[in-house]
């Protein structure tokens, strides 16, 4: 399921205005770059008709906008990475209302390493793996390739996603993570090739 993450519009808008904004480039499934406060969420209730959120992105679920999809940052490990990763889980399993996706790191010394998911799903079995192209994290992809729950990707700017789209269910998010503040008609234009990728 091909979506648009609100990170690529101002970051102070409103989410809701948002996503209201994107109906006419015919996105009919967002992830939020960030929780929803409680004004945004009656907001996107008025359109999740229309617009329907599929993810997400924060530490804390924050309002109720309709998914149960949260993508989480594992965070800095600590010099003892196991006791590290073991509070970890211990965060994790506070969201166990929550479906949830671990996020690719942002840096090799951030949680999860490739081997770390397995060791997560031991601990808490309803924990998956959400791919970040931006951060690379092919190893992570191939390790963890059947826990995944999502993804995220410019399509302007990585150059092969045809393994991600093998790797992808089909059920799954595929979602387009333009830069902040990125102009309509490249938003416009990275909704394209990632429609010719993935389909709608």
């Amino acid at each position: 399921m091909l979506a648009l993450s609100t990170l690529c519009a101002e970051a102070d808008r409103p989410l809701d205005r948002v996503v209201a904004s994107f109906r006419d480039l015919g996105v009919r499934a967002v992830a939020l770059h960030r929780p929803a406060q409680k004004a945004e969420a009656r907001g996107l209730a008025a359109i999740a008709r229309m617009v329907r959120v599929v993810a997400v992105f924060g530490g804390e679920p924050g309002a109720d906008v309709g998914t149960k999809l949260l993508v989480v940052e594992g965070g800095p490990a600590a010099d003892d990475r196991e006791a590290s990763l073991e509070s970890l889980c211990r965060r994790l399993h506070a969201l166990r209302d929550w479906t949830v996706a671990l996020r690719t790191p942002s840096a090799p010394d951030h949680h999860p390493a490739p081997g770390e998911i397995a060791l997560v799903r031991e601990a808490l079995g309803a924990v998956g793996y959400w791919h970040d192209a931006a951060r690379g994290g092919e190893a992570h992809l191939e390790v963890a390739g059947r826990d995944l729950l999502g993804a995220s990707f410019d399509p302007l700017t990585e150059v092969d996603l045809a393994g991600l789209r093998g790797a992808l269910p089909a059920a799954a998010p595929a979602v387009v993570a333009c830069a902040p503040g990125t102009a309509r008609d490249e938003v416009v234009e990275a909704l394209r090739c990632a429609r010719g990728i993935f389909g709608n």
